[in-house]
């Protein structure tokens, strides 16, 4: 503080008194005629609230998201449009006394006298509070003030509710239409299924066991046919040789020269094991074999002549036909099995391709089928929330307290403007009188004559002043000696 010349500076600002008093004076009373001078303004304020659903959402869920702040988020933007808040303002009537503002000006000052605000309970946890919001307007007229913030509650209240219902409108039409494409290609798949399964009918992996137990019976077959075939060729020509030796097919009966030829025959076989061909008994025997051989080859021609003539088959032609219609039969029945197995044996390699195939289409049927399911489910959930927002029975607002017209002011803050321009006066009081100071350059103490000249003086002679200077401090110092006087 010894650097500081306390007393210079004290007289410096006595004597510049006239100046900070003046300036001061001034400003305080402009801010103060200002804070007087501006109307009030009202806050007037709604409060909504967030009802839970009538309905349990154990039972029944809303397919409207929950998440109501950001609905009033979304709902506020909409309602803080250009084109809303320029509509409120002409049916209100808000800048009537303003003619010349302009769109820009009206819109950013409405949306600044606006607030929507969530309200904040003292809860142990957050989760368990309800939920509200308020919603406030100021304006110079509480009436007005309270009309406005009504309205916005009523946008708030309609903007809200038709959000919900065309929020589920809008799910419910999803789901039908989705609901609706995934029965189309359901049906187009099925279609696509059964002409494939019409297309591979006789390849198709379902009857690939009796295909292949079919292919192996139709060999088995085969082969017991072939040994069928080869037994009656074997038979038919055993027939012939003994027709041929014998006369007959069959040990039918014989007639009595028949049975006497073939007696005698037996007798001379026996003989001959005994006696020799030259011996009496023997050719005796030979002569009336040869006899009885004439005897009933005559009666064989005779009955060949008679069976001509009546033109019957004999046993041996029905024996032979039975045995070729077997052959033909045989023939015609391996011919079929011989085409029958290769288009077996085709079938039966096709089936692995058509499997795979016929498994990708199945495949792509169950997926689309399950999606089907859970849109069909999703479909029906969207249908009930439907109901239940048409009928107001989910998460809704409702208004706690409409607005009032305030009783009191909430501005301007007159003492605050007031003291603030006194200490502005006084600062500026103060300011001038440095500026002042700053741009005076004459030398009025010996430091200053000291720097100026930079030497050291012998002698100082103080400023003497004349009549009319100590007249002048004498009236600066009048108020100070009043205020002593007075022991203020």
């Amino acid at each position: 503080m010894g650097n500081i010349d306390i007393r210079f500076y004290r007289s410096i600002f006595i004597r510049r008194f006239p100046y900070f008093a003046a300036i001061a004076a001034v400003v305080s009373t402009l801010g103060l005629a200002f804070a007087y001078s501006l109307p009030p303004v009202y806050r007037a304020e709604a409060r909504i609230m967030v009802e839970s659903p009538m309905i349990s959402a154990d039972l029944v869920r809303s397919t409207v998201p929950a998440e109501i702040v950001k609905q009033l988020q979304l709902i506020e933007l909409q309602m803080m449009t250009r084109a809303n808040l320029l509509a409120l303002a002409n049916r209100f009537g808000l800048y009537s006394d303003r003619p010349g503002a302009s769109e820009n000006d009206i819109v950013d000052d409405m949306r600044s006298r606006t607030a929507v605000d969530q309200l904040r309970f003292d809860t142990p946890r957050a989760s368990d509070a309800a939920t509200a919001f308020s919603v406030s307007f100021k304006a110079q007229d509480p009436v007005l003030a309270a009309d406005v913030v009504n309205e916005f509650v009523n946008l708030i209240l309609q903007k809200n509710v038709r959000l919900r219902t065309e929020q589920a409108g809008d799910t419910l039409q999803f789901f039908q239409q989705e609901t609706e494409r995934l029965g189309g290609r359901l049906k187009q798949l099925e279609g696509e299924i059964l002409d494939f399964k019409n297309r591979n009918k006789d390849s198709l992996p379902e009857s690939l066991s009796f295909r292949r137990s079919q292919q192996i019976s139709q060999q088995e077959r085969l082969m017991q046919l072939a040994r069928e075939e080869a037994s009656l060729r074997d038979g038919r020509s055993r027939l012939v040789q003994l027709f041929t030796s014998t006369g007959r097919v069959t040990n039918a009966a014989m007639t009595p020269e028949q049975q006497t030829l073939a007696q005698l025959r037996r007798t001379l076989i026996e003989q001959r094991t005994i006696f020799s061909d030259t011996s009496p008994g023997i050719v005796a025997l030979q002569s009336q074999i040869a006899a009885l051989e004439k005897a009933v080859q005559s009666e064989r021609a005779s009955g060949s002549d008679a069976s001509a003539i009546k033109s019957e088959p004999s046993e041996l032609d029905i024996q032979l036909a039975d045995i070729d219609r077997r052959l033909t039969t045989i023939s015609e029945e391996k011919v079929t099995i011989g085409k029958s197995l290769p288009e077996l044996a085709q079938s039966i390699m096709a089936t692995p391709g058509n499997e795979t195939a016929l498994n990708a289409l199945e495949r792509q049927h169950q997926n689309v089928l399950a999606q089907y399911n859970v849109a069909n489910a999703r479909l029906a959930d969207a249908s009930i929330g439907e109901r239940i927002e048409q009928r107001s029975k989910g998460e809704r607002l409702t208004v706690l307290d409409l607005a009032t017209p305030p009783q009191r002011p909430i501005g301007p803050k007159r003492f605050a403007i007031a003291g603030g321009s006194l200490i502005g006066g006084l600062m500026l009081g103060l300011g001038f009188i440095v500026l002042l100071e700053l741009l005076n350059k004459s030398i009025r103490r010996p430091s200053e004559l000291i720097d100026m000249l930079e030497i050291e003086p012998l002698a100082i002679i103080p400023y003497i002043p004349t009549r009319g200077e100590m007249q002048q401090r004498r009236l600066v110092h009048i108020p100070a000696t009043f205020r002593r006087t007075l022991g203020i």
